[in-house]
């Protein structure tokens, strides 16, 4: 009944999708000229192939529940008695704030075939020996505690080698057959572990991404964030269906150990090591699945300043491997998804080019409806938008993006912050690459990924 109701909501979609694009293409305004005329038809291009895409991921979203049931049933046949040791990576570097929650969350995973193995890269706070100190006393709460049943907590301090570095280093420390990443700023329900086994019960899987949320949400920035992420991870399903996620975060991504064994592991040169990784291993034709049941809530940036640090760096670590892989584009080796290849990897640079002209679009929108009265595309592309965050809110497993619903109506007006942002992201980016010059790793004050 679920899938009937998103499909329904989806068809909804589809026709003001339909709507957008004949008032914006078919109906004649009286203020035409020639230059008008042109813009009018480069907005409704960008306009057009974009919308065409999430029309498509959210004609595919509803059924992801259905195959994966029907997957379920097929690999419960063959595999039985699944229960892999599974290594939680946790890098941390002047985590104090957060690094604790993190591990307590993940031991009172239902989940206890499990280790947890944290590596401190070079931190200056005191969460050093506020680790020893915990370590210390959870050893002796556990001392009669079965061995079998006990969760061990491998830890380890290091140099500062950057959170790749200390990732490689947790892999090198680990035992696990599934390993799982996790930052140290997050909150792990106590399901999320054993969701991810049960994904990779399917042979095929040689990695999953997890479901995150952002968990500081009572700013206007943490607000627009968890809309944001909602969206994103509802659209994941439709990557999952065609196998074109490309993107595994850092703070909810799981592996198998014969990817590292095989890849080597993180590439410390590269800023986003997340991203690299996760192109890497879509290179080697391996299957990558979303796990909307391993829920994690994460902390978010808690500013504007801390919120354009973070995209700044995501944007160039994106630009960065793409050129890397450059190799994957059009690419016609029969490993290669060649949906991926063909379409998915090149609309992520049509749609940077598309945000680049955004502000542009945006003036010539607003400047053509109020002269000419006619707010048809405009009131269009909010209902689109709108019916978008119904669709996700009815198929969200989390009360959090069940709770946002409320804020549908406005969606759109807050999606215009995260356009802000990303836009200066990309043309500081494209500044930066110029002049040869990184981002760094971003830093914003910590006050724990759940708002007290």
């Amino acid at each position: 009944m679920k899938n009937v109701k998103l499909v329904v909501y989806t068809v909804l979609y589809i026709f003001t999708a339909g709507i957008v694009l004949s008032s914006i293409m078919l109906k004649p305004h009286p203020f035409d000229n020639p230059a008008l005329h042109v813009m009018r038809m480069v907005i409704v291009f960008f306009s057009s192939v974009l919308l065409a895409k999430y029309t498509i991921y959210m004609i595919l979203a509803p059924f992801f529940g259905i195959l994966a049931k029907r997957d379920k049933k097929i690999v419960d046949h063959f595999v039985k008695d699944y229960r892999p040791l599974v290594s939680v990576l946790v890098p941390a570097k002047d985590e104090a704030v957060g690094l604790l929650s993190t591990v307590k969350t993940l031991l009172a995973s239902t989940y206890k075939h499990l280790e947890l193995v944290v590596v401190n890269d070079g931190s200056t706070d005191n969460s050093d020996a506020m680790m020893r100190r915990f370590i210390m006393q959870y050893d002796k709460e556990m001392m009669d505690v079965p061995e079998d049943q006990r969760i061990s907590i491998i830890y380890y301090y290091q140099q500062n080698s950057g959170k790749g570095g200390a990732l490689n280093t947790a892999i090198q420390l680990s035992h696990g057959d599934i390993l799982v990443s996790i930052d140290a700023d997050c909150i792990v329900s106590e399901g999320a572990i054993g969701a991810f086994v049960e994904a990779f019960r399917d042979p095929r899987v040689m990695a999953s991404v997890g479901n995150v949320r952002i968990g500081n949400t009572k700013s206007l920035v943490g607000t627009t964030q968890a809309l944001e992420y909602s969206m994103g991870f509802f659209m994941k399903k439709s990557d999952s269906i065609l196998n074109t996620i490309y993107i595994i975060g850092g703070a909810a991504g799981a592996f198998r150990r014969e990817v590292f064994n095989k890849l080597r592991g993180y590439n410390c040169k590269n800023i986003t090591e997340d991203i690299e990784l996760s192109v890497r291993i879509q290179a080697q034709g391996w299957k990558i699945t979303y796990c909307p049941d391993a829920l994690i809530y994460t902390e978010g940036a808690s500013t504007i300043k801390g919120l354009m640090k973070q995209r700044l760096r995501w944007k160039q670590g994106r630009f960065q491997t793409f050129w890397e892989h450059r190799k994957l584009f059009f690419s016609l080796d029969p490993r290669h998804n060649k949906l991926l290849c063909w379409f998915i990897l090149p609309l992520a640079i049509f749609s940077e080019l598309q945000l680049g002209l955004e502000p542009l679009f945006l003036i010539a929108l607003y400047c053509v409806s109020f002269i000419s009265g006619d707010f048809s595309a405009f009131l269009s592309g909010v209902a689109v938008v709108f019916l978008m965050f119904i669709v996700q809110a009815r198929d969200a497993k989390d009360d959090q993006s069940k709770g946002y619903i409320w804020l549908a109506p406005v969606g759109w007006l807050l999606f215009y912050l995260c356009t802000i942002v990303e836009v200066y992201a990309l043309s500081k980016s494209i500044w930066m690459m110029m002049r040869r010059k990184e981002a760094t790793w971003q830093r914003w004050q910590r006050n724990g990924a759940i708002d007290q």
